[in-house]
């Protein structure tokens, strides 16, 4: 008898044990309502789990001996264009036990059994959920697999990658992230965490960085994001510590989806505008107040996975996530680490469209131009056929773009089999065929930069760029955010005003030479105040540019032709129909007759060429 008295102590113990623990925790937690309670609502009544349980009240609520009167709110559920799984009733679960005081539509004095017991203080407004679900985590879900999270949420039984977060019944609900009895294990946040969220262990045990793409949490490991030591005033100290918190907000946030912090791009700006963090990041959104910059705080939409429908025609919008993945993006370095044409290490696992087609969506890009592709290319609503375009300067109206379908195309333009610049295919032609190409592009300080050799390519961002790149000598954070010249380009790049009549004396561009001159992106890569001028390549240049005033812009299409031959468009000619007119017979064309030989059939400067031999 004894030895039975003695094996059924040691079975009892445990559990004991495990009851005291729990009671231990809840009585100094926030959710010991009684007299004695330490948190910030407190009652006169010194049993501190009566306001959730009782016994022998015969009111159970899946199977719990619950005690607070529970909510009959309808519930508007959680939403998403990237969510294969369907979000759920959260009054159909155990998440209604969690509701019916964290949803303030009941009282906290409002008991079952034991009646109204009058409390003192109230909740702080964080931990009021409302009956909006749309801005929070979705509760009452199975999960389905849909390559971003982690397998086994879509296995039965259902398991996350961390045995601390369990999912009730196949379902996510509150007390999968929420332990009601214990407030401290994660002793930094305190808000009843069921694991400590340091570097986002807490998101982690669901969402899945370690699938491959399309998951576009693939690359979160090493990204910019997940090893940033900046120091931040929020939660564990630093970027990467913070994780998934610096710019996701699980309850209340401000966007349904996906669950910002803020608004678009002032999720961003909390540390991307030069403050914020220490050390301070290189201010991104004071570029956006250049005279020319992307549409970014002008625009509203808000970018998601479940864009599709490439190219972006009717969802048009230029945020920060229609060219950066937050969870891929790499930290850059200089000189800068990665090769034409593909992506920067900023633009890391960034949605783009296949550059041959135009319509193929690529997750992710792997070349920095299909990221531009997106709204640049195929796009059936380009700014540049409207004349609000203007903003960004002047739009030249090409002599042979105007017979094609889609004059504004640049993935046609690049693709062109008549003359382009290297974005898409790699350059070709020699530099006894280019006389004015330098070997290597030049900084903004005249410094030598990146190989021009035959085999290379460009990025967009050779020439549209901050007007103070850093990853071309500058001071200031690269990319297309804005600049201080026309089409947000790196360096300057001079227009003709056009004259009333094409063909007619136009005011023309005074030539001023050198790094910081009228035509400054050009002699970036090419040689033109010494080969241009001494009329290697063209024999007419110097009397063109310095002779009649006339910019590079007038003759040259600086992306490529779209459409064209190799007789009337090589070495980029595609005259500028603003500025240029048909000759006295009518005629308007250029005609390559030999290397560096040409002839032109037009009206320009109110000079006539019936054709002119060069």
């Amino acid at each position: 008898m004894r030895r039975w008295l003695w094996i059924g102590a040691l079975l009892v113990a445990p559990l004991a044990w495990a009851q005291g623990n729990i009671i231990s925790n809840v009585l100094n937690s926030s959710h010991n309502l009684s007299s004695g309670g330490p948190g910030p609502v407190t009652s006169s009544d010194t049993r501190p789990c009566l306001f959730c349980h009782i016994s022998h009240s015969g009111y159970t609520v899946t199977g719990y001996l619950w005690n607070h009167r529970t909510s009959t709110a309808a519930y508007a559920p959680y939403q998403s264009t990237t969510m294969n799984a369907t979000a759920g009733d959260p009054a159909a679960g155990i998440s209604k036990l969690c509701l019916s005081c964290h949803d303030g539509t009941v009282a906290l004095s409002e008991t079952v059994a034991t009646g109204t017991i009058p409390v003192s203080g109230s909740m702080a407004p964080e931990d009021i959920t409302g009956t909006d679900f749309s801005r929070h985590h979705p509760v009452a879900i199975r999960p389905v697999d849909d390559g971003q999270i982690y397998p086994g949420l879509a296995q039965t039984p259902a398991v996350s990658s961390d045995p601390a977060v369990k999912l009730p019944a196949n379902l996510i609900e509150c007390i999968t992230c929420h332990d009601p009895h214990v407030e401290n294990t994660d002793t930094v946040r305190k808000r009843f965490l069921v694991r400590a969220n340091l570097n986002g262990a807490l998101c982690l045990a669901c969402h899945d960085t370690s699938r491959p793409s399309p998951n576009v949490l693939n690359g979160w490991v090493g990204s910019a994001h997940q090893v940033a030591t900046n120091a931040r005033s929020e939660y564990y100290g630093t970027v990467a510590a913070d994780a998934c918190l610096s710019c996701h907000k699980p309850h209340n946030s401000i966007t349904a989806v996906p669950l910002l912090r803020a608004m678009e791009e002032n999720a961003c700006s909390v540390c991307h505008a030069g403050s914020g963090t220490t050390p301070a990041l290189l201010s991104v959104m004071s570029e956006f107040s250049a005279i020319y910059a992307h549409p970014t705080v002008t625009l509203s939409g808000l970018h998601t996975g479940g864009e599709n429908a490439y190219p972006l025609n009717t969802s048009r919008h230029a945020e920060c996530a229609d060219c950066h993945n937050p969870h891929g993006a790499r930290l850059s370095v200089i000189p800068p680490s990665s090769t034409p044409p593909a992506v920067s290490p900023a633009l890391s696992g960034a949605t783009g469209v296949d550059g041959l087609s135009g319509v193929t969506p690529l997750r992710p890009a792997i070349n920095e131009y299909e990221i531009c592709f997106k709204c640049h290319a195929n796009s059936s609503n380009k700014p540049q056929a409207s004349p609000g375009y203007v903003a960004y300067g002047r739009t030249a109206r090409r002599l042979t773009d105007q017979t094609a379908a889609d004059p504004f195309n640049t993935r046609l333009e690049f693709n062109s089999m008549a003359s382009r610049h290297n974005v898409v295919f790699a350059r070709q032609r020699t530099n006894t065929e280019v006389p004015s190409l330098r070997p290597a592009m030049l900084t903004l300080t005249g410094a030598t930069g990146r190989s021009l050799a035959a085999g290379t390519y460009l990025y967009c961002t050779d020439c549209h760029n901050n007007n103070q790149a850093r990853n071309s000598g500058g001071t200031q954070a690269s990319g297309v955010h804005g600049s201080s010249w026309t089409h947000i380009l790196e360096r300057r790049y001079e227009f003709e005003p056009p004259p009333a009549t094409p063909g007619d004396q136009s005011p023309g561009v005074v030539y001023q030479a050198g790094l910081n001159g009228t035509f400054a992106l050009c002699y970036k890569c090419h040689d033109i105040d010494g080969s241009t001028l001494q009329d290697n390549s063209f024999k007419e240049h110097r009397k063109h540019v310095e002779g009649v005033d006339a910019s590079c812009a007038t003759c040259h299409d600086a992306h490529g032709i779209n459409g064209g031959t190799l007789t009337n468009n090589s070495s980029l000619v595609n005259f500028d129909t603003s500025i240029v007119g048909p000759s006295s017979s009518g005629i308007l064309r250029f005609e390559r007759t030999g290397q560096f030989q040409g002839r032109c059939y037009l009206r320009c400067h109110n000079r006539n060429h019936n054709p002119e031999t060069y």
